[in-house]
Order: C-alpha cells, then structure tokens, then sequence
C-alpha cells in the first residue's frame, strides 16, 4: 500500500509538472514524450533539495522508484557478483549450446554519482539477448562518497579480472567489447587507455561511447555555446551546469558553487596555462586544428584569461591522466570504436573531439550523430520509447557484432 501511494505521488507530481513550460526545440525527436521526459527530470530537480550528499541520495531514489519497468527477458539470466572486491551484474544467454561466447563490459552513466546496475538492466538484457553475449554491468563506487579515483579504480580491476577470467562465465576472452553512455563514456576511454598498457591481457575488440564526456578544459565550446542559445543555462536534459556539478561532486565531494561559476565563463584554469603548449596543442576544445564541431562556432571566451585560485584547486584532477582523456598523446592500438554523439547535447564536441584523436591515430572510427537525439535518450527506448534510442541500440549492436 505504501508502495503504491509513493508511485501515485510521483505520477502527481510529474503530471503537474508537465504544466510547467517546456522548451521544445524544432527537430527534437517526439516532442511530446520529451516533453513528459522533461517533466519527469523537472521533478526530480524540484524534489532533490538539501546539502549534497542529502541531494544525491535523494536522486537515486527517484530515478530508481521512476525507472520505467520491463517485462523479464525470458532468455535471459541475471547474477551478482564480485570481481576483485567490485560488485558486477552478469548477463548470460540461457540457450548457450555449450560455446564460448563474446563479453561486453558495460559502464552505467549517471554522472558518476548516481544510476547503477540495476537502473541499467533495460539496456544490459537487450545488449545481453542481441548479442548473445556475456554482459557484465559494472556497480562501480558513487560520488561523493567515494571520490576520485574511486570510479576510475573499480572499473579497471573489474574489466581486468574479467579479461583474465572470462573463461569462467564461458567468454571467449579474445571478443571482448567494452560500452558505456555518458559518464560512463568517459571511464570506458580511461579505462581502455590503461588496459592498452597492460601486459599480458587480451586486446578490448570494440569501444562503444555513446555521448561520452572527455574534456574539461572548455565550457564554451561551439556545442556549449549552440545548447546555451536553445535551451539557456539550466533547462534541457543534461545543461552544461548539471555537467559541473557532477564534476565537481566526483573531485571534491560537494557542489563547489566559485569552481562552476569560473568553469562557465573558462576561466577555471589559469592564464599562464593557456599559453602552454600543452593546453594549445590538446586540450583547447574550441581552436583545435582538428575539430569541426556542431554549427554556431565562435571563438573561445577568456581564452587568455583565468582564476589562478580556482585552477589551483583542480589542477591535480584536471591533470591527471586518470581523469583527463585528452590527455593521453598516442591513441595508437586503442580499440576500434563507435562514437555517437546528439545534436542536442552540450557535451556532442566531446565525442566528435575524441572520434577524430582516434582517426589520427588510424584507429578505425564509426563517429554517428543523430539529428534529433538528446542527452541520455538512449535509455528511453523499447515500444514506447524513442524510435532514436531503438536506432541508436541497432547501431551499437551492429557495430559490435562487426568487430568482437
């Protein structure tokens, strides 16, 4: 009973925040189930108040309690386990015959501070009975109860137990793949970086990023500037600001108000390294010789300019190789990857910047970026979900069968 009045109080206050205007871009996929989307992530945002770690738990519980329900794949089973201390959930295909099948090793999203396994499950069973593939979803440490490098640990000791010991679950360990969206992205390029290091394991076969986010050196980038122009500072599914918090609940452990407040306007890091030829050979998004991002491109703002305190506080995150993609210089002998990017989406140069470090590095590269697609979308698929997210799940299917 109370289980039921909790649900109905949600579906409430959902239903009056559709009241609440919505941007709805022109060209934005189903602008209607977007728009009921937006409410819903309206309701969370209205419901999580309180200090940080108060808000975030208060988050992952209505992402849990409001997680759309799926019938159970009847080919399909599900365990819990451990990997080298890591807690993992296991996808296997009933019908096996006996063979060695592929893995892939998925990296929930969610900000580094919220989703888990559990929440992940439409996407883990589909990729589990479409693949016929071992899957194993990662429940790495959250922030800000751990904080970094805690996420960037336990996902590259579960994938490297599980290159080691595959052979366990009946995984073939020389077809492995390795997927994650958003933040989890992220930690799969990190975490393919430092397995292409290691000695003695099999090769990752295929990357999967789907909107992955791998820079924080430019917040004004053509993409940021083209989302802030639509949707303004804080509406959307994932604005740039809902970017910094996260960051900033994964390095600090708290919603650090002066860091975001620079990092929006660039002037996070210092003047001084602007000038380095580090920050003007990799890391400066917007001037990069190399990228052709989204429409509306202008020139980077501050970008001679800084706060020598602020950049002093997150320098030794943001110049960290474990925390920093683009920091890596040579992307030879990583794994064929997949990038897909949104054309709504504030991070989408992230993607198309990491896709084409790979191209020069002669990395095979499928880079996809779907016109009317969002932040986050590719979980809202299924019959009643967004015929993008079922799109984008026949793309990375596609992708991974070619390569694994």
């Amino acid at each position: 009973m109370i289980q039921w009045l909790t649900i109905m109080g949600h579906r409430v206050g959902v239903a009056l925040c559709l009241l609440y205007p919505t941007i709805v871009p022109k060209g934005i996929a189903e602008p209607w189930k977007y728009r009921k989307l937006m409410a819903t992530e309206r309701y969370i945002r209205f419901k999580a108040k309180g200090r940080t770690l108060e808000r975030v738990k208060i988050i992952r519980r209505l992402r849990t309690e409001l997680a759309p329900s799926f019938p159970p794949c009847s080919s399909v089973s599900v365990k819990v386990a451990a990997f080298e201390g890591v807690e993992v959930r296991i996808h296997q295909p009933i019908d096996t015959c006996g063979d060695l099948l592929p893995g892939f090793i998925y990296i929930h999203g969610g900000g580094l501070f919220a989703e888990s396994s559990e929440t992940y499950e439409p996407i883990t069973r589909k990729l589990c009975s479409r693949l016929n593939a071992v899957v194993v979803s990662i429940d790495y440490r959250l922030a800000p109860e751990n904080l970094f490098p805690a996420a960037y640990d336990d996902n590259l000791k579960a994938a490297r137990w599980f290159l080691r010991n595959g052979g366990s679950y009946g995984v073939d360990v020389n077809r492995i793949a390795m997927g994650g969206d958003s933040g989890g992205g992220y930690l799969v390029t990190l975490v393919t970086q430092a397995l292409r290091k290691k000695m003695g394991l099999p090769n990752i076969k295929a990357q999967i990023l789907i909107y992955p986010i791998v820079q924080f050196f430019d917040f004004c980038s053509p993409s940021n500037k083209n989302y802030h122009r639509i949707f303004g500072e804080r509406e959307g599914n994932v604005p740039t600001i809902a970017v910094l918090i996260a960051m900033s609940i994964y390095m600090m452990g708290r919603i650090d108000s002066v860091f975001i407040k620079a990092a929006l306007k660039n002037m996070h890091t210092s003047a001084e390294f602007k000038k380095s030829a580090l920050y003007r050979k990799q890391l400066n998004v917007t001037r990069h010789e190399h990228y052709r991002g989204p429409r509306h491109s202008d020139a980077c703002e501050n970008e001679n300019d800084g706060d020598d305190r602020v950049w002093d506080r997150v320098k030794s995150f943001l110049l960290d190789p474990r925390f920093s993609p683009l920091l890596e210089e040579d992307f030879r002998g990583l794994p064929p990857a997949l990038v897909q990017t949104c054309e709504f989406d504030t991070v989408r140069k992230d993607g198309v910047i990491y896709a084409q470090r790979l191209q020069q590095a002669a990395v095979k590269v499928k880079l996809l970026n779907y016109e009317d697609g969002f932040h986050d979308i590719l979980r809202h698929q299924g019959p009643r979900g967004f015929l993008t997210a079922n799109r984008m799940m026949d793309d990375i299917v596609d992708f991974t069968k070619a390569n694994v």
